[in-house]
């Protein structure tokens, strides 16, 4: 070893006693630096990773259930089913079970539990009892979404002369609490119009699709014909099917008088429609990540000892009524 290479061995044993802390500084900064990185690849990591979702849960169907009583000047006969949710997050597990509850007892809120003074009036003029019968069906339950179908059949005074069919849906976030309507997830435009109406024509054999019937059933789906405004509640509406398909629709519930109907009215129109076709139609919605994403999840349990309606239900006398 010459003399220079012992000099800067000297030097350089003489640099590590004057600063003895040099060497632990270097590596704490490269173990911070280290880290850094890790938790930075960790980070982009998750952020693409879909969330968690529940796995388990169950939606057991209930139902509300009245056979007369003397609580109103008028009768009631209720069978309404409604899924109950549990097995997810306590608080967010309540805010469904409401919004579902309430989808469920919408005509009935409307006509019986909530009247405005008008409904009131109408009572005290048309009504004999007020009869209801609804039908859940939870279709689509993934670890992110519940979708479901409300079918009803109802009367506004007296089940043979004012008995209305409508259906009402709803699809809701298990992660937010979100309701999605139909308006969240699709652009509803003329080309919309035109697609669900072509599938609607070749389901029932007949063609319609005229720029007038388009033009007519968009300001339907928009809610924007102001004279039926005032004479019907408009509801543009979807929900997903076990194949994840879309059932697409648009339901008209009568307001007072128009709900008069001397026989069984259905009140609506509905399709079914493939997500690939809905593609051109899609807008940026968190429901569509997580639909993408979507696997069967949790179980549905169908209704304990489901009473049949007494005037409405399958089999009842309003259907063999001569008109």
């Amino acid at each position: 070893m010459d003399e220079r290479e012992n000099i800067r061995e000297s030097d350089t044993a003489e640099s590590r006693k004057e600063n003895p802390g040099r060497g632990k500084k270097i590596l704490l900064a490269a173990v911070i630096f280290i880290v850094a990185v890790a938790g930075a690849a960790l980070y982009m990591i998750a952020s693409n990773l879909p969330p968690k979702g529940y796995k388990e849960y169950t939606v057991q169907k209930e139902q509300y259930f009245v056979e007369y009583s003397d609580e109103y000047d008028y009768g009631e006969v209720l069978t309404i089913e409604y899924p109950c949710l549990t097995g997810i997050e306590e608080e967010m597990q309540g805010r469904l079970n409401t919004l579902m509850y309430d989808a469920a007892m919408d005509r009935t809120n409307y006509w019986h539990f909530f009247p405005s003074d008008e409904v009131k009036e109408f009572q005290r003029e048309h009504f004999t009892f007020f009869c209801s019968d609804v039908n859940c069906d939870v279709a689509f339950h993934s670890q992110y979404l519940l979708s479901m179908n409300f079918e009803e059949i109802y009367c506004t005074g007296n089940p043979v002369w004012m008995t209305n069919l409508t259906e009402r849906t709803l699809t809701v976030d298990l992660l937010t609490g979100q309701s999605y309507e139909l308006s969240d997830i699709l652009e509803i435009n003329s080309d919309f119009i035109r697609l669900w109406d072509r599938v609607y024509s070749e389901e029932v054999g007949d063609e319609l699709g005229s720029d007038e019937t388009i033009e007519m059933l968009l300001s339907w789906f928009l809610k924007e014909d102001a004279q039926l405004n005032e004479v019907y509640q408009f509801r543009p509406s979807f929900y997903v099917t076990e194949d994840k398909n879309f059932v697409i629709g648009i339901f008209f519930d009568p307001i007072l008088e128009k709900s008069i109907t001397y026989e069984p009215t259905y009140r609506g129109f509905k399709v079914e429609i493939s997500a690939e076709d809905l593609e051109p139609f899609r807008k940026e919605s968190e429901f569509w990540d997580k639909y993408d994403k979507s696997e069967t999840a949790g179980e549905v349990l169908p209704c304990q000892e489901k009473k049949e309606n007494l005037w409405l239900g399958e089999g009842a006398g309003i259907w063999d009524w001569e008109y």
